[in-house]
């Protein structure tokens, strides 16, 4: 019985002594780091070290986007809850009662001693505000508002940390099981914050002897703004080049402000609580630091390169940490953020964006458009690509309205979504210019002959004449028709019958699959939406998929279909940059460059080069220079008066081919009275979306350098409308060096 009794004990002693190593192992090696960490940050002070945003370039080295040093005021988060103010009411009550009689005195007596002294901190307190007002210029109703926006952020910040705390506390104690849930502190919660940034030096001096005076109530940060250096830059344009009715009426030196501003985007300095979600500064989940992720005080990309390059562009904070218990420092210094080079050029952006300003009126309802139910002078919403042809780069990408124009309300702009990057972003049937891409198809695929002549009899489907008709099968022009031509002529002048044919012998499977091809179901990715962004800033281009053909051939519509989209209408949408590129695409002969705007950047996906029969590309390239050249075809001239015409493209010593296209356009609603409401009477039916694509290259050179891309909403036809902007950006290319006869490179 004795040894069972000594037995049972050293039973009990080993099970004991088990529960207590398994405890140590735990504490020590299973959660050991994370104890250790605790144990280490109550033994030290840890403060942030700012970062700075890399450098955005274009192509010629200039700086568009950078950070500069300037400073900010920060105060402390218990300044900000008004804690200091009752902490230093409290340390006073207690000195003036002495500690005996603060020590016997009832809860009541307190208060009443602690909030005799209140109003005197209180006062000091609004005293900073008016301080920091009063450096930064600014109304202290700003400050007051900037310190009600900060505590609301880490206030909404600490529910969503402290309700994944009490989480991780339920899943290991239980609900009523184990100590009771006491959240700690958020980091936002015992650090400073910013309630005034973009100080300058003299500012900054004017608070150094305050805060000197109170280092518990103000902090001066040095920091980092983001500026502009190209932000607004002088253009002056030739009056010569511009259509006659502009020549004296058109502003020639312009001030161009916010250059590539929709390109760039900006940066805000609110982080939002998805930036929290996507990267936060410390995972409340792990306790993981990412010196890359998000405070509230961080600046945050918005829109545009900023957004989408931000996890390069932002950097990692440094950290400075001092040791309470030796008063040891260890700093790890914070890493910059990796540059951005664009492919762009600021000069030409800024030549281009010239050119479609309200100032200039090319881009506005003028007598020479023709029929137009808006007024002379109504601002249109147009948009401009230029491409480079052997690389794909985008050296241009322009479009008005701006926000800056939208922002003086000029006219209703802001009804017409001055936000959107609209040579990205602005989908359009694509009229005409779609035929050469439809004529050097049907010539590889063997469906044409380089010398076939069809004929234009006015419309294309026998005993129906109102179906299917050519441009120039309409009463306004005699019922003409263009007789037999051959591919050149007809495209030069732009022959719906010619290519309604094309249509028939392609049908509308095979014509859809090489508008697929040439980017009618592609959504590039030229760098400008990021990994994470949704929707994406680059839309995707249509045409029919095999789900729309089988429709159409099971209702016996597809032979309509493939006629219309010989032409570029029916099922069929793009926007300037699909434009381009497919003119581009066109140019090398079939070889595919996936457009860009970044340097470095490689596209998450690519089209497979198609060789096209060099016959039909060159069949296709002189009926766009005939367009230019020949009396006859549509990117000539414009008519400004009976017997009175002008060239579209005077820019000598340069070789153009270019298509225009007139598109059937959805109906516009358009704020008429601006009022700021689009009422039912506001809408109109029957316009047209104005196009022109034109390649262009120097004079006795065979190779074509640049693609340009044009598109005026509801503008109406493409040569009288989008004619002259393509002209301006050519002397733009001109004056920039581009082109033979501008300035060097």
């Amino acid at each position: 019985m004795y040894h069972r009794r000594l037995w049972l004990l050293a039973a009990i002693v080993a099970l004991v002594m088990s529960v207590l190593l398994w405890q140590a192992v735990r504490l020590t090696i299973v959660q050991g780091e994370r104890h250790l960490g605790q144990a280490q940050a109550r033994l030290s002070q840890q403060r942030w070290l700012p970062t700075w945003r890399g450098t955005i370039y274009d192509r010629r080295q200039r700086v568009l986007a950078a950070d500069a040093p300037r400073w900010e005021v920060a105060v402390p988060w218990s300044v900000i809850t008004g804690q200091w103010a009752e902490d230093q009411a409290v340390a006073q009550a207690r000195r003036t009662l002495g500690r005996d009689v603060w020590r016997m005195a009832s809860p009541e007596a307190r208060s009443v001693a602690i909030a005799e002294f209140r109003p005197g901190w209180d006062a000091m307190i609004e005293d900073l505000w008016l301080q920091i007002a009063n450096a930064g210029n600014v109304p202290v109703e700003v400050i007051h508002e900037q310190v009600v926006d900060i505590r609301k952020r880490v206030e909404r910040l600490a529910s969503v940390v402290w309700d994944q705390q009490r989480r991780r506390h339920e899943a290991r104690f239980g609900q009523g099981d184990g100590p009771d849930f006491k959240p700690r502190p958020i980091a936002e919660q015992v650090g400073v914050h910013a309630v005034l940034g973009d100080l300058n030096d003299l500012e900054v001096l004017r608070l150094q002897a305050y805060a000197d005076a109170h280092p518990d109530l103000l902090t001066l940060q040095y920091t980092r703004d983001r500026v502009r250096p190209q932000q607004a830059i002088e253009v002056q344009l030739r009056p010569s080049t511009l259509p006659l009715p502009l020549q004296v009426s058109a502003a020639t030196e312009l001030t161009v402000p916010d250059v590539a501003s929709q390109l760039l985007g900006h940066v805000r300095r609110e982080v939002w609580e998805s930036d929290l979600q996507r990267r936060p500064l410390i995972n409340p989940s792990s306790g993981v630091v990412d010196r890359g992720g998000y405070r509230l005080d961080d600046r945050v990309g918005a829109r545009g390169i900023e957004r989408a390059w931000e996890d390069t562009l932002r950097g990692s904070v440094g950290q400075l940490v001092r040791n309470r218990s030796d008063d040891s420092v260890v700093r790890e210094p914070p890493v910059g953020g990796s540059d951005v080079h664009l492919t762009i050029d600021s000069a030409l952006q800024a030549r281009i964006e010239a050119v479609l300003a309200a100032d200039v009126g090319l881009a506005a309802v003028q007598p020479w458009h023709g029929d137009h139910p808006m007024p002379q002078g109504a601002p249109l919403a147009a948009s401009v690509v230029v491409l480079d042809v052997p690389t794909g780069e985008i050296l241009a990408m322009a479009s008005t309205p701006t926000m800056a124009e939208a922002a003086l309300d000029q006219q209703g702009q802001a009804s017409m979504q001055p936000w959107m990057i609209r040579p990205l972003e602005s989908l359009a049937p694509p009229g005409s210019i779609v035929k050469p891409l439809v004529l050097a198809a049907a010539v590889t695929d063997g469906l044409v002959r380089v010398d076939e002549e069809i004929e234009c009899a006015g419309h294309h489907f026998p005993d129906q004449p109102t179906l299917a008709r050519c441009w120039i099968y309409r009463p306004k022009y005699g019922m003409a028709t263009h007789g037999e031509i051959g591919g050149v002529e007809a495209l030069a002048r732009s022959c719906n019958c010619w290519f309604y044919e094309l249509g028939d012998r392609m049908g509308a499977h095979q014509i859809a699959q090489w508008l697929g091809w040439f980017g009618l179901d592609q959504q590039f990715d030229v760098g400008i939406s990021s990994s994470w962004q949704e929707p994406p800033t680059e839309v995707q281009a249509l045409r029919p998929d095999a789900v729309d053909l089988e429709m159409l051939t099971r209702r016996g519509e597809d032979t309509f279909e493939s006629v219309m989209l010989s032409i570029g209408q029916g099922r069929a949408a793009w926007t300037p940059l699909h434009a381009a590129n497919a003119y581009a695409t066109l140019a090398r002969g079939g070889r595919v460059m996936p457009p860009t705007m970044v340097r470095g950047w490689e596209p998450k996906s690519q089209r497979a080069d198609r060789r096209l029969d060099p016959r039909g590309v060159e069949l296709a390239l002189s009926g766009l220079e005939d367009a230019v050249r020949q009396s006859y075809g549509t990117a000539n001239h414009i008519t400004l008066g009976p017997g009175h015409g002008e060239p579209i493209f005077n820019a000598p010593g340069l070789r153009v081919a270019a298509k225009t296209g007139t598109a059937q356009a959805p109906p516009w609603r358009y704020d008429l009275d601006g009022d700021g409401e689009i009422a039912a009477g506001e809408q109109v039916n029957g316009l047209d979306h104005a196009w022109v694509v034109a390649l262009v290259g120097d004079q006795g050179r065979n190779a074509w350098k640049y693609a340009i891309a044009v598109l005026v909403e509801y503008g109406g036809s493409g040569g009288r409308v989008a004619g002259p902007i393509a002209n301006q950006v050519i002397h733009a290319l001109r004056d920039e060096g581009y082109l033979a006869g501008g300035a060097s490179l």
